[in-house]
């Protein structure tokens, strides 16, 4: 019956620690997401106006620290936060210049890909 305690108390050290872990690569990755869209150079497009690439990883840095507790990982940021706008519903969009015109989830899935290939 000691060992119980014990047990539970180590058991619960050992998640809060996995926990912990885990969470700093999250952050990571959704950092690199808006440094990308910061210093990418593309247009994006939200409720029809054409944005910066440093106003639009401006605008979704303040959505998701609003909306934090609600994304675990870089693909519910990617889903969560930067496919569409919470007011409108309407997709983002990217333009970036010599390029097809895509949804901001299309264009974050590739670069989260690509930075995880290069890991």
């Amino acid at each position: 019956m000691k060992r119980y305690p014990l047990l539970l108390a180590i058991s619960v050290s050992i998640s809060t620690a996995a926990a912990i872990a885990s969470a700093p690569v999250e952050h990571v990755e959704i950092e690199y997401l808006l440094n990308q869209i910061g210093s990418s150079g593309c247009y994006f497009i939200r409720n029809g106006d054409v944005h910066d690439s440093e106003a639009a990883a401006a605008h979704l840095a303040m959505k998701y620290r609003r909306a934090r507790r609600h994304v675990a990982d870089a693909e519910q940021f990617i889903e969560r936060i930067a496919t569409a706008s919470s007011w409108s519903g309407e997709p983002y969009l990217v333009a970036c210049e010599g390029k097809a015109q895509v949804t901001t989830a299309a264009w974050l899935s590739g670069a989260l890909d690509k930075h995880r290939q290069d890991g």
